[in-house]
Formats: structure tokens, C-alpha cells, sequence
């Protein structure tokens, strides 16, 4: 029952889209410009940096809230509180009031990350940004990470419910990556730091 509650509670906190709000006040719908995805990096290349930031560091603290919310809230279910993250991730790629089409979730997942361990999310957030600036594209940085954490955290914890939450959550956002993927592989892909400003 915990285990549900922290999930629900997860969902609810992850839905609350960020980049959809900010970028509605710019006069701009976010999905339906540059990669049309609701998250993070979109807004950063197509609404403003600033804009962008703002949004990311909002979708870290969402799953990271999420988690520690649960977390206390179940006298210190250290498992509880990552379901409650993984769950957050969800609500992020899947929000209801947005049918369901929202960002990739690698700002929530990097969230649920810092709850999982502070050192790790410092060590992967420093190779985003490194994987960012060498290759230009932030979706790679995300498939990067999420093909190494899932293992990582089992090693470090041993827990299969562990595993299985950053695993799962780790298949989705790969399979939202596959029109990224696709299209540097084609050269059509908008550059993270070659910043395509919409026009209101």
C-alpha cells in the first residue's frame, strides 16, 4: 500500500508540467515547436536559456519533492520514496491533462537520482554536461546515463525494486528518444547550444 500511495503521490507531482506553463505565458506552444516535446531542452532552444532553466531545475525538484515527501512520510521508506521518483518520471513523460504528451523526463529522472544518492547525481550531471557540449545533443546525454544507472543503483543497493523503477523508466524515455535518435542520424536535429529562438 505504501509502495501504491508513494506512486500515486509521485504521478501527481511529476504531471505538473512546467515547460507547458512558462511557455504558454511566452505566447508559445511548446509542442508544437522545435522538437515538439514538453520538456527541459525544447524550451531551452525554443522559448529562451533562461526560460529553460528555470523549467529544468523545476522538474528536478518535482521528483526529488516527490521522493522525499514519500519517503518521510512512510517513516524513512527509503523504497518507497524511489517508486515515488520513478512515478514523478512518469507523470512527467505522461501527464493526464496533457493526453499524455509531455517531456522525455531526464530532468525528473536526474531528480529522482539526487534522492537515490547526492554524489551520483553530481558525477551524472557533470557528464550530461559534458556529453552535451562534446556532441551538442542533450539526448544523447540521456540515453547515456539511462543505459548505466539502473545497474549502478543495484550495485549499489541490491534491491530489485530499485532496479526495476530506473530500468523501466530508463526503456520509456529510450523509446521517447527514438525520433531524436533518428533524426541525428539524418543531420535534422536541432543542436542544444545552436539556440533557435521562436518568433512570437
Amino acid at each position: 500500500m505504501e509502495y501504491i500511495i508513494g506512486a500515486l503521490i509521485g504521478y501527481f507531482f511529476g504531471s505538473i508540467n512546467m515547460a507547458n506553463i512558462i511557455s504558454k505565458k511566452r505566447g508559445i506552444d511548446i509542442k508544437k515547436v522545435g522538437s515538439n516535446n514538453a520538456g527541459a531542452s525544447n524550451v531551452f532552444i525554443s522559448v529562451g536559456k533562461i526560460d529553460g532553466i528555470i523549467v529544468g531545475a523545476f522538474d528536478i525538484l518535482k521528483s526529488f519533492a516527490a521522493a522525499i515527501i514519500v519517503y518521510l512520510i512512510f517513516s524513512q521508506n527509503f523504497t518507497a520514496g524511489v517508486i515515488a521518483g520513478g512515478a514523478a518520471i512518469i507523470g512527467h513523460i505522461f501527464p493526464f491533462w496533457m493526453k499524455f504528451k509531455g517531456g522525455k523526463g531526464l530532468a525528473p529522472f536526474m531528480g529522482t537520482v539526487l534522492f537515490f544518492d547526492w554524489k551520483l547525481f553530481i558525477f551524472f550531471a557533470i557528464l550530461i554536461i559534458a556529453i552535451t557540449l562534446i556532441t551538442d545533443f542533450i539526448g544523447i546525454s540521456a540515453l547515456t546515463i539511462t543505459a548505466i544507472i539502473p545497474f549502478y543503483a543495484f550495485y549499489l543497493k541490491h534491491e530489485i525494486i530499485i532496479f526495476v523503477v530506473f530500468f523501466v523508466v530508463s526503456i520509456i524515455m529510450w523509446c521517447k528518444h527514438i525520433e531524436n535518435i533518428k533524426r541525428i542520424a539524418n543531420g535534422t536535429e536541432i543542436g542544444f547550444l545552436r539556440k533557435n529562438k521562436v518568433k512570437k
